[in-house]
């Protein structure tokens, strides 16, 4: 089970930041097995994620458990690093069970965090998030079909729904490319803004 570790001794649970922090393999081999952790885990984020600050992986015992400390935070001079686990927005500390998040926007920014993503080879955003948000008005966006390129239906905006460049950027770099997935950038990793309403439009 990649979200259980225990001592082979006796028994005991503990969380991966516990294991990394006894140091018992190197680094190199610690960032393997994390990017291992965030692959397995990219469908489902209820136990672990990335620390927005450092990156490291975070596991969480309780789902319920809204904030989260990273102990891997360096430079944080000994004291630990909340955040929400939802919007990923820092918290300067531990807040009492069951209190919410202060972030208004925190179930928008939990959704571009979590949704899952689009597992169709056939089509050139596969592997995008299902949910976008426009590069320019931040208003959500679904892929339904046909190729990456996709309009705004709030603001108009008409861009790479896998690099999220402008639609004319993403062309004129490479225009043989149009109807493949390679753009000359890399996948747009999963978007940290918030967005100005929560009903995602289709894309046209």
């Amino acid at each position: 089970d990649i979200y259980n570790f225990s001592c082979p001794c006796c028994g005991q649970r503990l969380l991966w930041q516990e294991l990394r922090r006894l140091e018992l393999f190197p680094e190199s081999d610690q960032r393997l097995f994390e990017e291992k952790i965030s692959q397995l885990t990219e469908q489902d984020t209820r136990y672990c994620k990335k620390c927005p600050r450092c990156n490291r992986v975070v596991q969480r015992t309780d789902p319920e458990e809204l904030f989260v400390e990273c102990p891997a935070c360096p430079g944080n001079m000994g004291k630990p690093y909340w955040f929400c686990w939802n919007c990923l927005r820092r918290r300067n500390r531990r807040l009492a069970q069951g209190e919410a998040c202060k972030n208004n926007d925190c179930s928008l920014v939990a959704l571009l965090q979590s949704c899952p993503t689009i597992d169709n080879p056939l089509l050139t955003v596969h592997g995008c998030p299902t949910v976008r948000a426009c590069p320019n008005c931040k208003v959500l966006i679904s892929h339904i079909e046909g190729c990456k390129y996709v309009n705004c239906v709030s603001c108009g905006l008409s861009f790479c729904y896998r690099c999220l460049e402008k639609r004319v950027t993403c062309y004129n770099a490479k225009r043989e490319w149009y109807h493949v997935a390679q753009c000359v950038k890399p996948m747009a990793p999963r978007q940290m803004f918030s967005a100005k309403r929560s009903t995602p439009a289709k894309a046209t």
